[in-house]
């Protein structure tokens, strides 16, 4: 499979199995990259599977982020993934009741990106992350109050850069897909990953993905037909329509 013979050293697999390949290889180490689609796009289960298969063929420590899902939950869905038990000293879940307890003034006005700074930078200086997935970039904005969206991103994007983490970031699109999210983060990713529903034909549907852009990469444009099997991911050339 391409996942364990196409490995680079300062690349960063997805091991969606025909798909790294599309993007030379993987996503640059220390870049942010947004995993972007509608809800029920299999977003967190993209990122799951990232996390999850780098901790088990690489050994790197990597955190998961959760603004809306219980760590509990997150877990059932690994399982329901078949991903199989994770090593709770490399595999790190933390969801908003975790933050909360361990910011006890953080409530619906607090600075949420100066919490999740505060966090990932005593994870990162202590544990040793490497990979960071944030769920969702969406559910952040719910908490902060933002006054200067482009200002605070920039900063908030900029801070992830310098912290040297590979980072993934789920957004949620519109349903028309016309935006990658409310502030169009897209201009200050280093990467872009669309997945998105396609009719095909009258009956069926078909979930795709794409490489909308990745930095320092040659990347292959066209939509590749995202499927889940047996405990993997896999992108294949599209049905026809």
């Amino acid at each position: 499979m391409e996942s364990e013979t196409n490995e680079s050293t300062d690349k960063i697999q997805t091991f969606i199995d025909g798909f790294d390949n599309k993007i030379g290889g993987g996503v640059k180490k220390g870049h942010v990259v947004l995993v972007a689609g509608t809800p029920g796009t299999m977003k967190s289960s993209i990122a799951l599977n990232i996390l999850y298969n780098n901790v088990k063929k690489r050994g790197v420590n990597v955190l998961y982020v959760s603004i809306e899902e219980s760590k509990e939950s997150l877990l059932t869905a690994m399982s329901m993934l078949g991903f199989g038990s994770i090593d709770e000293s490399k595999f790190f879940i933390v969801d908003i009741g975790r933050l909360r307890l361990e910011h006890t003034d953080a409530d619906v006005g607090r600075d949420w990106f100066k919490i999740l700074k505060e966090y990932l930078r005593k994870k990162v200086e202590n544990e040793g992350v490497e990979i960071v997935v944030i769920d969702s970039l969406t559910a952040v904005y719910s908490l902060a109050t933002i006054q200067n969206p482009r200002q605070e991103l920039f900063h908030f994007f900029g801070f992830l850069k310098r912290l040297g983490v590979t980072t993934f970031l789920i957004s949620e699109t519109q349903v028309n897909g016309s935006a990658f999210g409310p502030y169009h983060e897209d201009f200050l990713a280093d990467g872009t990953i669309l997945v998105k529903f396609v009719d095909v034909g009258e009956t069926d549907v078909q979930l795709r993905i794409r490489a909308v852009k990745m930095r320092h990469s040659k990347i292959h444009h066209s939509y590749l037909t995202l499927i889940f099997r047996d405990g993997q991911f896999m992108a294949t050339t599209p049905i026809a329509e």
